[in-house]
């Protein structure tokens, strides 16, 4: 009887250990950038972003999906996803009191986002897409844009781009704009292999030393505007349509 009260203990709390990695992150992400270490602080979001993403697939495998896994998740994705980046941007590029409300704007659009997800996630059924930017995307986009501008293009105008790159993500966060999730490598249609072959080429470019200071940001930039250049599209479809 003790013996599986301990295996259920702790096949409960497998999810939660991810969870609490994902803290974690952030926790030394803010610490490192207080001293200046943005890289390091930009590699620890998205080290947090890999171990958020799998939390919640293991506690559905095992099947320990909870509430509790749920509201204690959106706490950590808070502070490694919002504050952090949040924080970052401020410390690198805004040290002034209108910098500080723009790094705000960039916290509560994560925050609005996380919530939102929280009550769909109650209401609906699972989608193969997230309705606006998630809150790891817009994170890990913020901080490689910092750590772009002060390797791969050094520009004197870094703060001006800052104030767009903050509230273009924020928007993105708060919008209902269509993102896709991972994937699907079981898939072979044309466009499903398309995304396979961008996600595959674009890790490839992100872990390399010697690229990913380059690469990381456009290539995420290229998955923003993805989503925005598709609702546009869906906009005028639906226009055509109408008037046809």
């Amino acid at each position: 009887m003790g013996s599986c009260f301990l295996i259920y203990i702790n096949r409960a709390i497998i999810p939660n250990l991810f969870t609490i990695g994902n803290l974690l992150c952030g926790f030394l992400a803010l610490r490192y950038v207080t001293e200046g270490r943005y890289v390091s602080a930009a590699w620890l979001v998205v080290l947090g972003a890999a171990l958020d993403n799998m939390d919640g697939r293991i506690a559905r495998l095992i099947g320990r999906d909870s509430a509790f896994g749920i509201e204690f998740d959106s706490l950590a994705d808070v502070c490694t996803f919002g504050v952090v980046p949040a924080f970052m941007l401020y410390h690198s590029l805004f040290a002034s009191g209108w910098g500080a409300t723009i790094a705000f704007v960039f916290l509560l659009g994560g925050a609005f986002r996380l919530a939102r997800y929280n009550v769909m996630s109650h209401e609906s059924r699972k989608t193969d897409y997230f309705t606006g930017l998630p809150i790891p995307a817009a994170a890990i986009a913020l901080t490689q844009f910092i750590v772009f501008t002060e390797h791969a293009w050094q520009t004197a105008h870094a703060a001006q781009l800052g104030v767009i790159v903050t509230i273009f993500l924020a928007a993105l966060m708060v919008s209902r704009v269509e993102y896709d999730s991972m994937p699907n490598f079981r898939s072979s249609g044309f466009w499903d292999r398309c995304k396979q072959a961008f996600f595959i080429g674009g890790v490839a470019l992100v872990v390399h030393p010697a690229t990913s200071k380059d690469f990381f940001f456009p290539i995420l930039l290229v998955y923003l505007l993805t989503g925005v250049g598709r609702s546009v599209a869906r906009i005028f479809s639906d226009e055509v349509t109408q008037h046809a």
